[in-house]
């Protein structure tokens, strides 16, 4: 399960560069949301309902691959429902620029193996009652 999404560092780069310099960061859509369980108390209280017990978090820190080079990658986070949501209420040129930004910022995270970004998840484990 995803961490909060400030504590994901992709999470924050995308939204971000498709806010802009001059623009508060890009709201999260209306729709699903990755990381709706990612608040420990929300998840004990919906497991405890479904009949689970001797809940545990085990914090994951680990870096995620976005593709083997920058258009791979763009690619990938154009796909995100978010990301498509954000620019689809752009105008085009506002659109184009957002793209460019994604582009820059992807960029910045190229390595010599790939696009990587640092990710925070939860390993849950719990036992049914």
């Amino acid at each position: 399960m995803r961490q909060a999404g400030e504590r994901n560092e992709w999470d924050v780069a995308i939204r971000r560069a498709l806010a802009g310099p001059e623009q508060p960061v890009a709201a999260a859509s209306a729709g699903p949301d990755p990381f709706a369980l990612a608040d420990p108390p929300t998840v004990e209280r919906i497991l405890g309902a479904a009949g689970f017990a001797d809940i545990a978090f085990t914090d994951v820190h680990e870096p995620v691959y976005y593709g083997p080079d920058v258009a791979a990658a763009l690619d990938w986070v154009r796909g995100f429902t978010c990301t498509s949501e954000v620019l689809r209420r752009l105008e085009p040129a506002a659109a184009a620029l957002a793209v460019g930004r994604l582009r820059e910022m992807l960029s910045a995270h190229l390595s010599d193996d790939g696009v990587w970004f640092d990710s925070r998840a939860w390993v849950i484990t719990a036992r049914r009652h």
